[in-house]
């Protein structure tokens, strides 16, 4: 009797696609109201500002940390989210999501399309993993350079992913914290809240 040769088996992606939990906490706001908006207790909202443009990372960002320094980080910082509130609801999706926002971090920096490639059937209703308040967006940010620390992230790099990160946790805000005036968080100024005293 002949042997049979094994079936030919799919060559694993470098990525799986998670639709259970991710789907619960990836909620992105796709537009934003234009006004005041009466809630059902009668309260009324502030309408939402505007939020700033985000600049794009320098590109040395990735040209001297390359994609894995990258995911690197990504994944530290996101471990150190996973011990706060702001990603509890994670939990066994932890990796999808974080390879997810890792995709996001190197495309942003001007690497492969990942995130476009990946994940574009998430953009119109889904997009980066929480939707913050403004003491999480605090927290998102602290963690953030607690994370360049725990990775060795070059100090001559972190002005420029901070001026890309805070920006963009404007955009991470639910729209009702997106409430004028907006606290911002320059890099001089977060600096040196974490300096070493001498």
């Amino acid at each position: 009797m002949a042997s049979q040769s094994p079936p030919d088996l799919p060559v694993p992606a470098r990525w799986q696609p998670c639709d259970h939990v991710c789907q619960r906490t990836l909620r992105w706001p796709v537009r934003q109201d234009a006004g005041p908006t009466r809630l059902a207790d009668g309260f009324v909202t502030a309408a939402p500002c505007l939020l700033p443009e985000v600049p794009l990372p320098a590109h040395s960002v990735l040209a001297l940390c390359g994609e894995a320094g990258i995911r690197r980080l990504v994944h530290r910082h996101m471990t150190r989210l996973r011990l706060t509130p702001l990603l509890a609801d994670v939990q066994d999706c932890f990796d999808c999501v974080a390879d997810r926002v890792a995709d996001f971090v190197i495309e942003s920096c001007g690497g492969p399309l990942y995130y476009s490639q990946h994940h574009s059937r998430l953009q119109a209703g889904g997009g980066l993993p929480v939707l913050l308040d403004e003491v999480g967006r605090e927290i998102w940010l602290v963690q953030l350079w607690h994370s360049f620390d725990d990775v060795g992230w070059p100090r001559s790099l972190r002005a420029d992913l901070w001026r890309w990160a805070e920006p963009l946790s404007l955009h991470l805000l639910a729209p009702r914290a997106r409430r004028a005036p907006l606290r911002r968080y320059p890099f001089e100024e977060v600096r040196a809240w974490f300096r070493t005293p001498a």
